[in-house]
């Protein structure tokens, strides 16, 4: 297939680079003080051509309602990122003051538990059992709870005196044989 021009094709001859200077073809300027600065139209011979005129734009009061809803929309969009980001900044103030409530009670924790283990400790339970009047016993009786029994026998801190343990269920437990006298 050849390159062809349009108006090759449909049998008219070829236009010019420069159609002004094509003989038969007038050469129309648009008039002096219109805007838009001249512009060049070609009246072709047995072609008619409509005579065009500036129209005003449509009317914008139809699109009020258009640009009201976008405006509202645009105001509501900015409300709640406003309303989103001031909740934002007081969750991180709580969140600051609980992080220093939390260290202070850790702190505190810390302070009683040391307090804690330095009153535990077997020298102040000595110390506060002789502040009391309370000695040392020289020889202890336990009670295994899961039958009953008794074993050692207690005596006092004098070591004069020996104290039984008397139980409902089994009787007097005085193994020595000797009754205690108070």
């Amino acid at each position: 297939m050849t390159q062809m021009t349009v108006g090759a094709r449909l049998g008219r001859a070829a236009a010019p680079a420069f159609p002004g200077r094509l003989p038969g073809l007038d050469r129309v300027t648009a008039p002096r003080g219109r805007s838009g600065g001249a512009t060049a139209a070609i009246a072709l011979p047995g072609v008619r051509t409509s005579r065009t005129r500036v129209v005003d734009a449509a009317p914008a009061s139809g699109h009020t309602a258009y640009r009201l809803l976008c405006l509202f929309v645009i105001m509501a969009a900015v409300s709640v990122v406003l309303v989103l980001n001031t909740h934002r900044a007081e969750g991180s103030y709580v969140l600051g003051r609980l992080a220093a409530e939390q260290t202070a009670l850790h702190d505190q924790k810390v302070t009683l538990q040391a307090e804690l283990d330095r009153l535990e400790s077997p020298e102040t339970l000595a110390e506060s059992a002789r502040r009391l009047g309370m000695v040392p016993a020289p020889s202890t009786a336990t009670l295994r709870l899961s039958d009953g029994s008794i074993t050692g026998v207690a005596s006092m801190s004098d070591g004069g005196r020996t104290i039984t343990v008397d139980l409902p269920a089994t009787g007097v437990a005085d193994p020595a044989g000797t009754a205690a006298s108070d």
